[in-house]
């Protein structure tokens, strides 16, 4: 009887910890704008006025601060994907993007500027650079030196 309980906490612990191991996988959770307007505000020392225009401006731009989901690699063509090296290569190349691709990350690129613009009419000096800051140091910035690139894209600090 001891013997099938020590089994049955055995199997109890192992499936827990398969249960957290996928939802490390899944990545970060894309923040709502409410969450992200707290964090903002909690950072940045906002008014009350202000959390409130932060909000709507975040409800408004959702699609373009809330930070990008982690989408799975694309696979190639010979069923590796863009994480996986080829017969000794160091890294194998990266799929060219689309040129609908091209005309979204230049939209959202547009929307990112009208949403930093904005959010600089909303906050003091101050909290702008302090928000500046903290964007440069955040995790995840691809291509920045001392940071490694994480898939995916970046997360938002706020």
């Amino acid at each position: 009887m001891i013997l099938t309980l020590v089994a049955l906490l055995s199997m109890t612990a192992v499936q827990a910890q398969e249960s957290d191991n996928n939802q490390q996988r899944r990545g970060p959770k894309k923040m709502t704008p409410a969450e992200l307007t707290d964090r903002m505000a909690e950072n940045l020392k906002l008014t009350d006025e202000q959390k409130t225009k932060v909000l709507k401006l975040n409800e408004e731009y959702e699609k373009v601060v809330g930070g990008p989901a982690i989408r799975p690699r694309r696979q190639m063509a010979d069923g590796e994907s863009g994480a996986t090296a080829k017969e000794g290569q160091q890294r194998p190349e990266r799929p060219q993007l689309t040129d609908a691709q091209k005309e979204e990350m230049k939209k959202n690129f547009e929307q990112r500027k009208e949403y930093e613009q904005k959010l600089k009419e909303i906050l003091t000096e101050d909290q702008y650079k302090q928000y500046q800051q903290s964007r440069q140091r955040r995790p995840g910035r691809m291509g920045r030196p001392g940071r490694g690139g994480r898939p995916g894209g970046p997360r938002p600090q706020f």
